[in-house]
């Protein structure tokens, strides 16, 4: 058995140290370590030399200082191999939960909500506060870590954001805007700048940022999605409508006319009524994928549940829709006409026709004040009789 010289001890101690390992302690464990393999390996032959330089990559992968970084590693966290497990275990079960919830959601099956909650409160409670603490000691600068560590916890903040609005809890529209702004507005600049002059981290930097803007762009830009404006005023045009009509039900007082007239009336509101039946018929069938056969067999209020959640006119719309909806505004117009010449100081009892746009209405808003005119020729048929 080779025995390591006081002069080989001294050489392996500076060898060490000179590839990065400064700690007095480990330096003397990893000396004690290379001094007991050269005297069970070493063989009387062998050069000191190159037996030492072929020992020594045994010890790590790139240098022997990854000894050295494991090792702080492990003074500074002493739970760090619990917290990279915890790590993956709580962003897999975020994943896998969030995932579930979205295909419940979807299906309306019992138990989204569950998951959901679930879901983000293991991403944004559990999986970052993780990230921020392994990933701090990662980044070489200040700045870096600084920068990083406000990420995930614009990260914490927007992720909670999507969880209240989800759940309709109060708080939501703040804390999605709060996190939205930072992290489009502020993050991805702070992240940039200081990145960006590093020539080893141009490239992925100019790449992430570009890709973490378009995406913060679009989410915000969806933050306050919602109708376009015509099919705003659609709505509150068929809430107007209504509530005239009501009135002018409540408010109504008639004289009298002619019997020729009254019977004109008649036949022209019971004609318009047919065609408004008619033209329901066509849009609910069109949006729902049912033959006249299946529609008729049914109530119109189980046919009007069948239909696609905010599904616009423009999808369903189409000539022969049209040329029914012209034909209706046309019948209007006339019994208008007869209104105003038989009813001079019955101002009220006029639709006024020409304010619906079935085209920017949804489908149902479209029904809905298809059946406003038919209230109205209601009104019109009993003071017709």
């Amino acid at each position: 058995m080779v025995r390591v010289s006081d002069e080989q001890v001294d050489f392996i101690l500076r060898e060490i140290e000179a590839h990065g390992v400064t700690i007095e302690d480990l330096q003397y464990n990893l000396l004690d370590h290379v001094c007991c393999i050269i005297e069970n390996e070493m063989s009387e032959t062998d050069n000191f030399d190159q037996f030492f330089q072929g020992l020594l990559p045994r010890f790590f992968n790139d240098n022997l200082r990854e000894i050295q970084e494991e090792t702080e590693l492990l003074l500074t966290f002493k739970h760090f191999y619990a917290m990279k497990k915890t790590v993956n275990i709580s962003g897999l079960l975020a994943a896998v939960l969030t995932l579930m919830g979205s295909v419940l959601k979807v299906f309306h099956l019992p138990g989204a909500n569950i998951c959901f909650v679930l879901g983000i409160a293991f991403f944004s409670l559990i999986f970052l506060p993780l990230m921020i603490a392994l990933k701090f000691r990662d980044e070489g600068t200040k700045t870096d870590k600084l920068v990083l560590s406000f990420g995930f916890l614009v990260g914490i903040v927007t992720s909670l954001g999507f969880l209240f609005k989800m759940m309709h809890w109060p708080g939501a529209n703040k804390l999605m805007l709060t996190g939205l702004v930072s992290f489009t507005f502020v993050y991805v600049p702070l992240y940039f700048f200081t990145r960006v002059r590093r020539p080893e981290l141009r490239f992925n930097t100019t790449v992430n940022s570009v890709l973490m803007m378009a995406c913060g762009g679009l989410l915000f830009a969806m933050y306050n999605l919602g109708y376009s404006t015509k099919l705003e005023e659609s709505s509150q045009q068929a809430y107007r409508l209504l509530n005239e009509e009501v009135q002018k039900m409540d408010q109504s007082k008639v004289t009298s006319v002619n019997q020729a007239d009254v019977r004109a009336l008649q036949k022209q509101v019971v004609k318009l009524n047919q065609e408004i039946i008619s033209l329901k018929s066509m849009i609910i069938r069109s949006s729902t994928q049912l033959t006249e056969k299946e529609y008729d067999a049914m109530p119109e209020d189980e046919a009007f549940s069948r239909l696609p959640k905010e599904e616009a006119m423009s999808r369903v719309i189409d000539a022969t829709i049209q040329g029914k909806w012209d034909l209706i505004c046309k019948l209007t117009e006339q019994i208008n006409g007869r209104l105003k010449a038989a009813y001079p100081e019955q101002k009220d009892l006029v639709f006024e026709i020409s304010s619906i746009d079935l085209a920017s209405n949804t489908t149902k808003i479209a029904l809905q004040n298809l059946t406003l005119i038919q209230m109205h020729l209601r009104l019109l048929k009993l003071i017709a009789t």
